[in-house]
């Protein structure tokens, strides 16, 4: 009964947190593979005195041309206020999910996408309110935006420093798309770039990317270890020779490869399991390491690489100017205290 409740509360918090949804507001629930989630979303839709109009999905998995499912997707989302993409698969399993995105970015729909949800998500990273989350990351990029040099280690062996350039902003997400606009949840980040990332970091929990991808037992038992220096990465070493070799062709595939597009810290406080999804365990608190891909219309980096390959590890300590930020993969109490109700 207890993760029914939770899941009901992670449901309420996308409808009336993330999405805003106002009684009489027309929402287009988007669905694939969503089937245990479905019906508490359709509940939390309905006490929030919304109108549902329901879009499955499954149909246009292995069939159909992209022009005709963008004329389903414009036809439901016509006189839609929102809209809610919710999949219990990620990745390249259903193609069409960023032409979704794309789609409704011509409208005036608020959209959130949601893939590899659950009802353990709804009930965990998905519970966190964004006004919080908001509240803890404006406490976290002011401190960022004085201090020098961000180091992080593991027990593993990451030793990483990551100087600190004003010159480049810091970006905050909380999930709380405007109109015309999406953004996908879980969510609750700092991320930033800087040109002057040097020394070593071992990924053990996420290697994810264009062309590359291990699962996190996978990487527990035989980690990826990353050699960078002055913003790039020089060496790359793991025993599964095979993970080696895929990255080393995708470093390949684009000349911006291997140049570090930014560096994330996860703010939401709700995120403290892995669940074994990219969206959630990316979320885990720590230092989250991008390369290639820079969002440069948000980070202001000077390149930006065609693709992307971001990693992740296991009980970081993370520190800006020897304050504490993150503790053996905790975010510290500090940086959350008068904020949270718990």
């Amino acid at each position: 009964m207890r993760d029914t409740e939770l899941a009901r509360r992670g449901a309420d918090n996308l409808v009336q947190s993330h999405l805003r949804l106002q009684p009489g507001e027309r929402l287009v629930l988007f669905h694939l593979e969503a089937a245990e989630v479905l019906s508490v979303l359709r509940e939390a839709l309905r006490d929030a005195g919304g109108e549902l109009i329901d879009a499955p999905l499954e149909a246009w998995r292995d069939s159909g041309t992209d022009d005709a499912f963008e004329r389903f997707v414009k036809s439901h989302a016509a006189d839609a206020d929102a809209s809610l993409y919710v999949s219990s698969v990620t990745g390249p399993v259903f193609a069409r999910a960023q032409r979704l995105i794309q789609t409704l970015e011509g409208t005036r729909v608020r959209h959130l996408h949601v893939p590899g949800v659950s009802l353990r998500m709804l009930g965990g990273s998905l519970r966190a309110d964004p006004t919080l989350i908001e509240r803890i990351n404006e406490r976290l990029a002011e401190h960022l935006e004085t201090g020098k040099v961000l180091h992080v280690k593991s027990p593993k062996g990451t030793d990483l420093e990551v100087e600190l350039r004003h010159s480049y902003p810091i970006v905050r997400y909380c999930g709380v798309p405007e109109p015309g606009s999406w953004d996908s949840v879980p969510t609750g980040a700092v991320s930033f770039h800087s040109p002057a990332v040097s020394g070593t970091f071992v990924a053990d929990r996420i290697v994810s990317g264009t062309h590359v991808e291990r699962p996190n037992a996978s990487l527990f038992r035989r980690p990826l270890t990353l050699t960078i220096s002055g913003g790039r990465l020089r060496d790359h070493q793991s025993d599964d020779e095979e993970l080696v070799r895929e990255l080393r062709d995708h470093l390949a595939s684009d000349a911006d490869a291997d140049y570090v597009g930014f560096v994330s810290m996860s703010t939401n406080y709700l995120t403290r399991n892995e669940l074994k999804v990219f969206a959630n365990d990316a979320l885990l608190p720590g230092l989250r390491l991008m390369l290639g891909y820079s969002d440069p219309h948000k980070t202001k980096a000077p390149r930006s690489a065609s693709v992307w390959a971001t990693f992740h590890g296991r009980k970081h300590t993370v520190s800006v100017d020897g304050r504490v930020i993150v503790r053996d993969g905790r975010i510290d109490a500090q940086w959350t205290q008068g904020i949270l109700p718990f």
